[in-house]
């Protein structure tokens, strides 16, 4: 089986399994007085401190949470709800990930002013940003890499525009795809939200930083863990798993090199193959490639693909069901365009065997499936 869906999620590495085995062992809460539970939350401070050191920011800046998704969730919701006395005005993009924009429809359905600043060509409008910024914002929401184009978006630049407006705004980054694989952005923001199994970690973890200072409201009432924000007694193996995977990408400075060198690969390969075209942003992540297909929508190649045990993906996994192009659309794709790409995600477990493979299949799906296969192949 030769994995390339890496932006939708990894596999657990080992030390990440191990270390949630350990943790699973140690079973008390970690709110509880007794041996057991002052041991498990001994093992929740010390993974505390390990992703707060990766971010660069104190450990009680950092909360845990069930996954990315809720981290976004609270950072925009409970901004929105917390200032919503100063302004009503919240500036975003036209391509962030559906936690981003759902909760940003959610808002505006209840009065809320919402800005979209256009991100075609993976390329932000600074213009836009800046005109939405001369009056009194309460947040602006930007992310760091787009999971479907792989366009990373210039945060410092946002910021220092950020502190030349009268707006107020705060500001907080869906770092989901960028962490650990894009440059540290944390002493940009004002809150930003990372997740465990992008990185080899496990599906429902993740986590939010929040600047010193900065008020938002929690959306979940209950036993007050995670310093009020989040209630819930917190998933140790899955914690410490966030941990262990933190650790190992930390310590192995190498691996972004590897993967950075597996995407130049994959696309000097891709273009040599006619009928694929490349959709390539300005600043474009390490390990995601968005291509289309002449000819070729993309469940067609997909299902192709899986059944020679290959795996991408057409898009954001969070947005399959829907079968939504808003964020290829975005980008500037026509319609044809949008139904017929595949996004390739890379990892340091992957080899250019394997991306040879992968292209050696997409010349095949040109050839078979293409309705313009008989000028393709001229």
């Amino acid at each position: 089986m030769i994995y390339f869906d890496n932006a939708a999620t990894t596999k657990p590495i080992t030390s990440a399994i191990q270390a949630a085995i350990s943790a699973a062992k140690c079973y008390g809460n970690p709110s509880s007085t007794h041996i057991i539970g002052r041991n498990a939350s001994d093992i929740l401070k010390e993974s505390r401190r390990i992703i707060s050191d990766a971010l660069g920011c104190e450990p009680f800046e950092f909360y845990f949470m069930p996954s990315g998704t809720v981290a976004n969730n609270i950072a925009v919701l409970g901004t929105a709800y917390c200032h919503i006395r100063r302004s009503k005005r919240i500036v975003s993009t036209d391509s962030e990930h559906p936690s981003i924009e759902l909760p940003l429809r959610r808002l505006a359905s209840e009065g809320f002013e919402i800005i979209r600043i256009s991100t075609k060509g993976g390329i932000l409008n600074y213009d836009i940003l800046r005109n939405a910024l001369s009056e009194p914002t309460s947040l602006v929401t930007i992310m760091q890499a787009n999971n479907e184009t792989g366009a990373v978006y210039d945060i410092q630049k946002v910021k220092q525009i950020m502190n030349d407006t009268p707006s107020g705004a705060l500001l907080h980054s869906d770092t989901i795809q960028g962490f650990m694989k894009a440059d540290n952005i944390t002493k940009y923001c004002d809150m930003l939200s990372i997740s465990a199994h992008k990185i080899g970690g496990f599906k429902g973890c993740g986590g939010l930083y929040l600047k010193k200072g900065i008020r938002i409201n929690s959306l979940i009432d209950g036993g007050g863990q995670e310093m009020g924000l989040h209630s819930g007694t917190e998933p140790m193996p899955a914690i410490a798993a966030f941990a262990a995977a933190v650790e190992e990408w930390a310590g192995s400075h190498e691996r972004k090199q590897y993967i950075a060198e597996l995407r130049y690969y994959l696309i000097e390969r891709l273009n040599n193959i006619i009928g694929v075209s490349i959709n390539i942003p300005q600043n474009p992540s390490i390990n995601i490639v968005s291509i289309s297909l002449e000819g070729v929508r993309s469940e067609v190649a997909l299902n192709y693909l899986s059944s020679v045990n290959i795996c991408v993906s057409s898009g954001s996994a969070c947005s399959q069901k829907k079968r939504e192009s808003r964020v290829l659309t975005a980008f500037g794709l026509s319609k044809p365009q949008a139904e017929g790409t595949i996004r390739i995600s890379l990892s340091y477990t992957n080899t250019k065997a394997e991306i040879d493979r992968l292209c050696d299949e997409l010349n095949t799906i040109i050839r078979k499936y293409s309705m313009n296969a008989g000028r393709v192949n001229r």
